[in-house]
């Protein structure tokens, strides 16, 4: 029983539910329909047509105005007073009908003016006469004088040129006369060379007294090797005999006499910056061996012209030669290799090592030394080194032979002194040959002043005749062309004419009739007021056709063209008339403006009429209402209706399609084919302007 209950309250409770759910629903497509009504609502409402085939017809239809085929003028005298007029634009009138008449009174006193101012120019035509007759004997006069001024100034000119010709010949003569007493003046060239003789000369004793300051250094710095070496011997003779006594005959720092005759030179030990020796000294080399020997000062040696000599303290000078390391040796150049001797010195490569240890004694043999010998008693203690006589020997040649050369060094120069070359000195010629052409340019000068001076007068004679015979041209020109007096004959004549025409108006009683039949077109005259030498009056031409004028736009150009036949109708006829576009022009507002001949009596100046012109166009497969397509920056383009899916549900749209236009009147435009179908929607109308894409509500919907 309870479940059964417990069901039946299930139930109703799920029934409850349900209906429930109904009503939401019900509520949901209530407010769904209610939404969107309002958004259709508020959407741009627009009417649509479809694409039909036609043929696009253009019509041409405006309006137009009869205009006289040709037009007479009534002209009069200018100036006379309108007293009345008698007929109206749009008249008929005949030969002989009185148009207007003149004032009659004003009339007479225009006759009076103009009698006046024909006696004023009669007056002055005779004063021109005269006048004329009296110019002419002042220009008679005026001939006469210039002439007379051409020849004085001929006379004047003449003078002045001669003079200063002849000034300029006695400036060219002293001239001519000083260029022929010319005066020495050596040229440019031969002093050039002379110059370069004397520095020649010069340089070239320079070159000799450079050469023999060489040789002798040369020879000095052979003296003093050759004195270091016999020091050398002499100290090894001294320590081999160990205290016994030695007596030299000669001194090392004796004077001795140059071989050859040459000058005396010292090679003692006095005269030599580096002859002193210190006996007992020992000296010890880089590797702390004794040796005993002299201490020389630098000893300058010659690039590679002697092999180099083993002494204690040698400075060389030349990079060429390789110095050996002697016991405190001062050496300056790096390149120089150090060789340990015991008690001996040794030459680098281009000597033969020579060793000295126990040596007791130098042989002193040689006859042609002048350094002097060892005395007789220790003569026969004494054991010269070969290597070291051999050395001496050589130096002592090479001595000779440099006093040889340095004695036909100072012969060449006593020589050379001798072909001296004097120094060029042209300042005497140079200020004679200034002062010569001072006075040359002076006279130059007076000569170009002279020319100058003679040229002006030529040019001053030549511009004053010229001058003179222009003012005899403007005196004999003839007179300018004056028609003054055949212009006074004209007033004259043209006044006679309006005071006869004034006299027939006044005869005529001042009325003014038409000369042919005709109408009345136009009226530029009024009462009270004075005529001009424009027409008073207008009458059109009986005699020739009316035509019909209108215009046309640049687009309706394109369908009316000249010889085309046209339907005319006249305001207030029924019927319509055919005429031909006889003349067509291009006017000031872009379009035509197009005259049609009308046949004769057909027409009166001033009446309107319309003009119309059909033309059938080509057939179209897509033509439109003309609404339905739009412009933009030449551009054309559609709106089409579609219809797509939206939240809503379904919803229309507008979409903007671009076409190109094939024709079109004021109906309908024809699209090229292929662009839309024919069962397409076109928008033909909107309440709003519309955009790609927007929403739109069909009028039918």
């Amino acid at each position: 029983m309870e479940r059964d209950e417990e069901k039946l309250l299930l139930r109703r409770r799920m029934e409850k539910w349900i209906k429930i759910f109904v009503i939401f629903l019900a509520f949901v497509w209530l407010c769904t329909i209610i939404s969107k009504s309002i958004y259709v609502s508020g959407l741009p409402m627009v009417k649509t047509d479809t694409a039909s085939k036609k043929y696009v017809e253009h019509i041409v239809n405006t309006d137009g105005i009869v205009t006289a085929g040709g037009e007479i003028a009534v002209n009069t005298q200018a100036g006379l007073r309108v007293d009345k007029i008698y007929v109206q634009q749009g008249d008929a009138v005949q030969a002989g009908d009185v148009l207007f008449t003149i004032d009659t009174s004003d009339l007479t006193e225009l006759i009076s003016a103009k009698e006046t101012e024909l006696s004023k120019l009669e007056c002055n035509l005779s004063d021109w006469q005269v006048n004329a007759v009296i110019d002419a004997q002042k220009k008679e006069v005026a001939i006469l004088w210039a002439k007379e001024d051409y020849e004085t100034a001929d006379k004047e000119t003449a003078v002045a040129k001669a003079r200063a010709k002849e000034a300029l010949d006695k400036a060219e003569a002293a001239l001519g006369k000083h260029l022929a007493d010319t005066v020495p003046y050596t040229a440019d060239n031969a002093r050039r060379n002379a110059w370069d003789m004397y520095h020649d000369w010069v340089n070239k004793g320079y070159g000799i007294a450079d050469k023999i300051t060489a040789k002798e250094r040369e020879i000095q710095d052979l003296e003093e090797q050759l004195a270091e070496l016999e020091n050398r011997i002499g100290k090894e003779v001294r320590s081999g005999e160990e205290g016994q006594p030695k007596v030299l005959s000669g001194s090392v720092g004796a004077d001795t006499d140059n071989t050859g005759g040459t000058e005396d030179t010292n090679t003692g030990a006095d005269n030599s910056d580096a002859g002193n020796t210190q006996n007992g000294a020992e000296n010890t080399d880089g590797h702390g061996n004794a040796d005993t020997g002299t201490n020389t000062d630098a000893a300058d040696s010659t690039e590679n012209e002697s092999e180099n000599a083993n002494t204690d303290d040698t400075d060389s000078t030349e990079n060429e030669s390789e110095n050996t390391n002697t016991d405190d040796t001062d050496s300056t150049e790096n390149e120089n290799e150090n060789a340990n001797t015991d008690d001996t010195d040794s030459t680098e490569n281009e000597n033969e090592n020579a060793n000295t240890d126990d040596t007791d004694s130098v042989e002193n043999g040689n006859e042609n030394t002048e350094t002097g010998a060892l005395a007789p008693d220790t003569k026969d203690n004494q054991n010269p080194n070969p290597a070291d006589e051999e050395k001496r020997t050589e130096l002592l040649n090479k001595i000779k032979k440099a006093n040889e050369e340095l004695l036909a060094l100072r012969d060449q120069l006593t020589k050379h002194d001798r072909d001296a070359v004097a120094q060029p000195d042209y300042s005497a010629e140079e200020a004679e040959y200034d002062a010569w052409q001072s006075t040359k340019l002076t006279l130059e000068e007076n000569v170009q002043r002279a020319k100058e001076s003679y040229n002006d007068a030529s040019y001053t004679r030549e511009v004053t005749l010229r001058q003179k015979l222009r003012e005899i041209a403007n005196a004999e020109t003839t007179s300018k062309a004056d028609s003054t007096a055949m212009l006074y004959e004209l007033d004259i004549k043209q006044a006679k004419k309006q005071i006869e025409r004034l006299h027939a108006i006044k005869q005529q009683k001042g009325e003014i009739k038409a000369e042919n039949d005709g109408i009345i077109s136009k009226i530029q005259i009024e009462v009270g007021g004075r005529t001009s030498d424009t027409a008073a009056l207008l009458l059109t031409d009986a005699l020739r056709p009316c035509q019909f004028k209108f215009s046309i736009t640049k687009e309706e150009g394109k369908y009316v063209h000249l010889n085309d036949t046209v339907e005319l109708k006249f305001n207030g006829q029924s019927t319509a008339t055919e005429v031909t576009v006889d003349y067509l022009t291009e006017n000031t507002q872009g379009g035509y403006d197009i005259l049609c001949m009308l046949p004769e009596n057909m027409g009166q100046p001033g009446l309107s009429g319309t003009v119309q012109k059909a033309v059938q166009g080509e057939y179209h497969e897509l033509a439109l209402p003309v609404e339905a397509v739009f412009e933009e920056r030449d551009t054309f383009y559609i709106y089409t209706l579609n219809e797509k899916e939206g939240i809503l549900g379904s919803e229309y749209y507008a979409e903007k399609i671009k076409v190109q236009v094939k024709d079109q009147n004021d109906r309908y435009a024809a699209i090229e084919a292929g662009t839309i179908s024919k069962d397409t929607k076109v928008i033909t109308y909107s309440t709003e302007e519309l955009k790609q894409g927007q929403s739109v509500r069909p009028q039918d919907k």
